[in-house]
């Protein structure tokens, strides 16, 4: 990740800390970390990746992708999009993948895309802690809808910042960040099979990964 991502990143982030969710772009360990499911498989596989921002998962999706490796790329900022179009996707582990349409870039909401096949893998940067709980709710539906059975969701959560925030806050803002750090726990409770925290990510972070073996129902309550 070069200088001028992280710094376009950190101007998104205070335009609109709560679409962003995020001062600064994944360091090489989160991503690597959110891939290590990905990493592990032997076989030919389809994978999303949600809320991909300035690419720094992006690029280490592309060091993975194997050859029969199918990878959708879901980013709705606009300004983030023209830096993966123009700075991620043209790198040389994308151009083949993007050219045959194994890669696609799709600049629409996760809950639009409507794939025609699942995905063994879906890895998230969308932060769930600045959203309302019926989205997150929304999104955690979607993502079990569009995972195979026994396909992985990887996302990570910054160490401490739920209860960071609903100390820090009040009224209405600490009622939504205790419903959503109460959804999560279950969510996590129920389905995180492996976890890795990465205290040289700024901040440091948890990579989750989860597997939802039953039919999960996610009401927000």
């Amino acid at each position: 990740m070069n200088l001028s991502h992280s710094i376009q990143f950190f101007q998104r982030y205070l335009r609109n800390p709560r679409s962003v969710g995020a001062i600064a772009p994944s360091s090489s360990g989160l991503s690597l970390a959110l891939c290590e499911q990905y990493r592990r498989c032997n076989r030919a596989v389809r994978v999303l990746e949600v809320g991909a921002g300035t690419g720094s998962v992006t690029r280490q999706l592309g060091r993975l992708l194997g050859p029969d490796d199918k990878l959708d790329i879901c980013e709705i900022n606009p300004d983030f999009g023209d830096i993966l179009e123009r700075d991620v996707l043209s790198h040389r582990n994308y151009r083949e993948p993007v050219a045959s349409g194994r890669v696609r870039l799709l600049r629409q909401p996760v809950q639009e895309i409507a794939p025609t096949e699942a995905y063994d893998y879906i890895v998230s940067g969308l932060p769930f802690t600045a959203f309302e709980l019926k989205d997150v709710a929304e999104i955690f539906e979607i993502i079990q809808r569009y995972l195979k059975p026994g396909g992985v969701f990887s996302y990570f959560e910054y160490v401490g910042l739920r209860k960071t925030s609903a100390a820090l806050s009040w009224g209405k803002k600490r009622s939504r960040v205790r419903s959503v750090s109460s959804f999560l726990n279950k969510a996590i409770r129920a389905h995180e099979f492996d976890r890795t925290t990465v205290l040289t990510n700024f901040p440091p972070a948890h990579a989750r990964h989860l597997r939802f073996q039953d039919a999960a129902s996610f009401q927000a309550a």
